[in-house]
């Protein structure tokens, strides 16, 4: 998925009533708001490595605005409390929080990725189990997320939600060539190849793939499955791409790049360089995430976006007779680092369980156009395009990547160089596809 973190460090430090928020706590027994009187004060931090921003209801255009007020309203429920929030690029969080528990010096709280980052932490031992936080109202989260956080058989990590993949076409482009979008939002392998055989031009690419590194990986994977392939087996002792199907998939792939109709440079092109090829309107298709109409819609208004962009949002890409699945990413949530101070922990715990109440978890889902992780955090999308494409995303089966394997980082390092290879044609697709799948098989066994 895209970067959505600036670069930088900013640390925000709440030590009173956020700007902006109006509304008062409800006075607990004996006049005082929760933790208030003689309590004894604490002190949390908090570090956010994929923060929000443009939250509904909240003045938030900057990654880490949502949280600082957030915390502030935390605080008025409970005086004692001090809230230390500080939001880390995406690229540097991980690096951070490793050098941190190395020297026994980790946040209390860290919000992050949960199967790829935090599940490395749940297995080393080091964070706070999290059944007290949905205890009370442990129904309305959804299975899915909560066995996305049980590592080992414990909640240790609770995440909020997940964002689908999506794939894009630019409708203007479609209509100045005459070429109707499929109005059932659906696309076979040929129709997709016909359709962008008649709108490529010299000023407009067909689509791009994208293997200069891992990120977004799975919309690659998605591809590769879009003949029938299985990743995996059900418990990954041995990984499958490599079967007939995935090597069909990444021949026509590459098929595609021979005919002229994809961007050039995939061994170099990132998600990111992808996405701007569709927001200057020199991209017919484009394999993303739902996130991007929020983009296109805050990228119009401040001119970050050619506006003849009109994304019309379409179920993956798959052959003839094959049913389509989808991948997800941005799996992100809070987990608590071990505490020792028996109220730290207490408070720490408050404090989760008010980030992810159902009002927080809604507005979270929404401005990202996300699956929310609790059963009341359903909202209404207002952008009709995407509300009639989720009627579709919401029935097809999100594949198991098995993200939360204990080597699946060292596995994603395997995988795009070998993606590389095939599109600089130094390797054949059935090549690749067993390298990698050696390659990965010999993690798996290792375990």
């Amino acid at each position: 998925m895209k970067n959505l973190v600036k670069k930088g460090v900013v640390v925000l430090l709440i030590t009173g009533v956020a700007a902006g928020c109006t509304s008062n706590p409800k006075p607990q027994a004996g006049g005082e708001a929760a933790g208030g009187g003689n309590a004894k004060p604490v002190t949390l931090t908090m570090w956010a490595g994929t923060g929000f921003k443009d939250i509904e209801g909240y003045d938030s255009k900057n990654y880490g605005d949502w949280e600082k007020q957030k915390a502030g309203e935390f605080q008025k429920l409970h005086p004692n409390v001090t809230v230390k929030v500080e939001s880390v690029p995406f690229s540097d969080i991980e690096q951070k929080v490793n050098v941190a528990v190395a020297g026994n010096n980790p946040p209390d709280v860290l919000y992050d990725n949960i199967p790829i980052r935090i599940s490395k932490h749940a297995r080393n031992g080091v964070l706070e189990e999290l059944d007290d936080v949905v205890k009370e109202d442990k129904a309305d989260w959804k299975e899915a997320f909560l066995n996305m956080g049980t590592i080992n058989g414990k909640l240790l990590a609770l995440p909020l939600g997940s964002v689908p993949q999506v794939v894009f076409l630019n409708k203007t482009i479609f209509e100045k060539k005459g070429v109707s979008v499929p109005q059932d939002r659906s696309w076979t392998w040929n129709e997709m190849k016909d359709a962008l055989k008649k709108v490529a031009d010299k000023n407009t690419y067909g689509i791009a793939y994208f293997a200069k590194s891992e990120q977004a990986d799975q919309l690659m994977v998605s591809n590769l499955l879009s003949a029938g392939a299985q990743w995996a087996n059900k418990d990954f002792t041995q990984y499958t791409v490599n079967s007939p199907e995935g090597v069909e998939a990444l021949t026509f792939m590459l098929s595609l790049q021979d005919e002229g109709l994809v961007a050039p440079g995939t061994a170099t092109m990132d998600v990111n360089a992808n996405f701007e090829l569709f927001k200057q309107g020199k991209l017919a298709v484009l394999n993303h995430t739902s996130p991007v109409y929020g983009d296109l819609e805050v990228g119009k208004k401040n001119g970050a976006v050619d506006p003849s962009v009109e994304p019309f949002g379409i179920i993956p890409v798959v052959k003839e007779g094959v049913t389509p699945r989808i991948t997800v990413t941005g799996e992100n949530g809070y987990a608590i680092f071990k505490q020792n101070d028996s109220e730290k922990k207490k408070m720490a715990i408050e404090f989760v369980k008010f980030l992810t109440k159902p009002e927080n978890i809604k507005a979270i889902n929404k401005a990202t156009y996300g699956i929310a992780a609790r059963k009341s955090g359903t909202y209404e999308i207002q952008n009709k395009d995407a509300s009639q494409l989720f009627e579709q995303l919401n029935k097809l089966e999100i594949v198991d990547l098995g993200k939360n394997r204990a080597y699946f980082s060292t596995l994603r390092q395997k995988f795009y160089p070998e993606m590389q290879a095939a599109f600089l044609k130094a390797k054949s697709p059935k090549q690749a596809l067993d390298d990698f799948v050696k390659n990965a098989n010999e993690l798996a066994a290792k375990k």
